[in-house]
């Protein structure tokens, strides 16, 4: 199961239509906050989609935290400007692990960055204004993080 892994967009609607279409195997999408009227067209496109909102997105309803669960691994989405992921990761990670999350998915840095402690994947995907996102992919194996760049114009 591969998810499409965004944030930090910024007005860079263009930069996600291009993820989008450069990952058509993601069964699932998630966009981590800071661009989140331009992400809500993930919502129209017939499959799984979770958004957070990021602390640029002004009055949006979307909520600051998400977790599902994929292939019994749950993931926890957050843009992480709550959890001051800016100074460190540790907040993050005790949150992930006091929900019993696998893998922890946040943006807010603008820099792409995969970390593995006590037992959690800590995935941020860069900023797509910049043209940087991620994918994830979950196989029975386990749980494989990749960074990765908008092909085309951005």
């Amino acid at each position: 199961m591969r998810i499409l892994v965004c944030s930090d967009s910024h007005g860079r609607a263009g930069n996600l239509a291009l993820a989008v279409e450069q990952q058509p195997r993601a069964e699932i999408y998630v966009f981590l906050g800071d661009g989140i009227a331009e992400a809500e067209a993930l919502r129209s496109l017939g499959r799984e989609a979770y958004l957070v909102r990021g602390n640029c997105d002004g009055g949006s309803l979307y909520p600051t935290w998400q977790e599902f669960s994929a292939l019994g691994h749950k993931i926890l989405c957050t843009h992480g400007h709550y959890s001051y992921v800016k100074y460190g990761l540790d907040d993050l990670l005790r949150t992930a692990k006091s929900r019993g999350a696998s893998l922890a998915l946040y943006g807010h840095t603008h820099e792409a960055r995969l970390d593995y402690e006590n037992g959690v994947y800590l995935f941020n995907p860069g900023s797509l204004a910049a043209g940087d996102y991620g994918f994830v992919d979950i196989t029975p194996a386990g749980i494989v993080c990749v960074h990765t760049r908008v092909r085309g114009r951005f």
